[in-house]
C-alpha cells in the first residue's frame, strides 16, 4: 500500500487542571507500516504561530513528513491546544505545562490504538519503537516539558528551541534581542514584538510566498495559526533549564546558522543528565528550518537520529 495521511481528533480526558480538550493530529503512515510490526515514530510539534501543516508543506520538496515516511518512519504532527484545529481555550488555561500534558494524553491514545490495530480501518496492529519527540521553537519547549514531566519519548529533538535563553538575531551585531540579564522579563517580552521577523526567521533565498506570510497580519497561509498556547513562561531565561537537566534520553539539538539559541555548547550543557547529546548547525538556514534551501541537511540528521534512537530501543 502507498503512504497515507489522515486526521484524527482525540480527547485528552480530564487533565490535572480539571479541564478536558480535544486535539487534532495528522498521522502520516509509510507503506512499510503495513508489512512490519515495529516501525519508528516521530511526533512533530509546531512553534508559535504555526500549526501541524508546517511539517507537511504541500509545495514539492518542502514536505518533511514525506521525507521521514520515505525512510519508513510514522509521523504524527500535532496541533497543541490553542493551535490550528485543536480546541482554543482561554489563554490563561493554556500554559506550556498544560499543553504538554494534553499532548502526552493524546500521544498515549494514538500509541494504544496503533498497538491494538484500532487507529483506523485497514491499519494493522503496530508497536512503534524509538518514539522521538521533535519540537520546533515553542514546540521544542512543549516537547521538553512532555519529556521532563511525563517521559513521553525515547529521544528528543530540540529544533531552534533554547533551554537556556531565547535570543533573536538582528542584522546589526549587538542589537540581538535576548531576555538574559533583563531585570524585568516583561521588557524582553515586549521587545519580541518589534524584532525583524523576516531576517530572524528566513534566510535570503527563502521563496517570498513563505517569507512574506510571516509578516502579514492575517494567517491565511495554511501552515499558520492565529492563536498559540501561553508561551511567555518558556521565554524567561532559566525557566526550562531545570527541566532540561532532568532529561536522560538521547538529545539532538538542531539550529540554523541564524537562529534563536545561544551558542551550541551552552545548549548542550543544559542537558546534564543525558549521556547522549549532539548538535547540528545548518548553514544558510534561519529559524524556520523547513523553508530553508538547506532544509534537507536538517532532515537527514533527524533521520539518522530517529534511526539511532530506534536501534537503541531495540537493544533493550
Amino acid at each position: 500500500m502507498p503512504h497515507e495521511s489522515f486526521d484524527l481528533r482525540i480527547e485528552t480526558g480530564t487533565l490535572s487542571d480539571g479541564h478536558s480538550w480535544s486535539l487534532v493530529a495528522t498521522v502520516h503512515l509509510p507503506d512499510v507500516a503495513h508489512n512490519s510490526e515495529r516501525v519508528p515514530l516521530v511526533v512533530c510539534l509546531p512553534g508559535g504561530g504555526y500549526n501541524r501543516h508546517y511539517f507537511s508543506l504541500q509545495e514539492p520538496g518542502y514536505n518533511e513528513a514525506r521525507h521521514h515516511m520515505d525512510r519508513g518512519v510514522i509521523v504524527v504532527a500535532l496541533d497543541h491546544i490553542r493551535v490550528g484545529e485543536s480546541d482554543i481555550p482561554e489563554l490563561q488555561d493554556a500554559s506550556l505545562e498544560i499543553a504538554a500534558e494534553a499532548n502526552h494524553a493524546v500521544l498515549k491514545v494514538i500509541l494504544e490504538r496503533l498497538g491494538a490495530g484500532t487507529l483506523r480501518d485497514g491499519v494493522p496492529p503496530l508497536q512503534p519503537y524509538g518514539v522521538v519527540g521533535e519540537g520546533q521553537s515553542m514546540g521544542g519547549h512543549i516537547a521538553l516539558l512532555m519529556q521532563a514531566n511525563h517521559r513521553s519519548f525515547d529521544g528528543l529533538a530540540m529544533l531552534g528551541s533554547s533551554a537556556v535563553c531565547t535570543r533573536l538575531p538582528a542584522k546589526t551585531v549587538g542589537e540581538e534581542i535576548c531576555l538574559l540579564g533583563k531585570d524585568n522579563p516583561s521588557e524582553g517580552l515586549a521587545a519580541l514584538r518589534t524584532f525583524d521577523k523576516r531576517f530572524a526567521f528566513h534566510w535570503e533565498d527563502v521563496p517570498e510566498a513563505y517569507a512574506s506570510a510571516d509578516g502579514e497580519a492575517s494567517t491565511s497561509a495554511y501552515w499558520l495559526s492565529a492563536t498559540t498556547p501561553n508561551a511567555g513562561g518558556g521565554l524567561v531565561p532559566g525557566h526550562l533549564s531545570s527541566k532540561a537537566a532532568t532529561v536522560t534520553v538521547p538529545i539532538l539539538i538542531g539550529m540554523g546558522e541564524r537562529d534563536v539559541c545561544q551558542d551550541p555548547l551552552r545548549e548542550v550543557a543544559a542537558y546534564m543528565s543525558s549521556r547522549d547529546v549532539s548538535y547540528i548547525v545548518v548553514p544558510r538556514m534561519a529559524h524556520m528550518h523547513n523553508f530553508a534551501g538547506t532544509r534537507t541537511m536538517m532532515w537527514k540528521r533527524l533521520s539518522a537520529f530517529i534511526a539511532q534512537v530506534a536501534d537503541m530501543r531495540s537493544d533493550r
